[in-house]
């Protein structure tokens, strides 16, 4: 089995049992990767778990715009849960976590959601989008974050899932990015307007966003 990226132009596509980290800065795009990279999965019927520290469920649901939420399933780790969206998904397809220092939480729920789709509704292909490893940072050191990324990354691999963790270029320091590139097996990094990937595929492009999509050069 394999994933596509979601970004036109890239042809690399990623194998089952797979953690990447994406690097870049605010103002990167890397927000509008990750939302092609879940787009790209709900479209091809594909399962999606997707983790977000900083959006409210709302929020999220407005950003990916006009998907099909069948297969969409969303852990919400701020305190705040009120919503206004376009969409409505069922309760089924939502889980709160009290602050991203709940790490125990985030496993339960990402591990509830894994059996649903692979048990229940017998979906191979699942995706899960963790955004960001540098929120859980804020309110957890980098020891706790590093033994429950290890855990939650190779449960992931051990199912056949990908994984897509996020973090803030320029928000850490250099032994907080290594320590969390050592857990994935490839690193896109988006920085000057150049996205560049390393790991079990390599590529370089320039790229720019337009139209709140990420458009490579070449």
């Amino acid at each position: 089995m394999s994933y596509k990226l979601g970004i036109p132009k890239i042809r690399a596509e990623v194998p089952s049992g797979t953690s990447m980290l994406l690097l870049g800065d605010l103002f990167s795009g890397k927000d509008i990767f990750s939302k092609q990279f879940v787009s790209e999965g709900l479209k091809n019927g594909e399962a999606c778990i997707l983790i977000s520290t900083n959006e409210t469920v709302g929020k999220v649901l407005d950003d990916l715009g006009d998907v099909e939420l069948e297969n969409l399933c969303i852990i919400n780790c701020i305190p705040n849960r009120f919503r206004t969206s376009n969409h409505t998904p069922t309760p089924k397809q939502v889980r709160y976590a009290d602050s991203p220092a709940d790490l125990t939480m985030i496993m339960t729920f990402t591990m509830e959601f894994l059996d649903l789709f692979s048990v229940n509704k017998e979906i191979k292909n699942i995706r899960v989008i963790l955004d960001s490893v540098s929120t859980l940072l804020m309110y957890s050191n980098l020891k706790t974050v590093f033994k429950f990324l290890h855990v939650f990354t190779n449960t992931l691999i051990a199912n056949n899932c990908i994984c897509l963790l996020t973090m803030e270029e320029g928000a850490h320091d250099e032994i907080e990015i290594k320590a969390i590139q050592q857990l994935n097996q490839a690193v896109i990094r988006m920085s000057d307007g150049k996205i560049q990937m390393k790991g079990f595929a390599q590529f370089e492009s320039e790229y720019e966003v337009v139209d709140d999509e990420i458009i490579l050069e070449k």
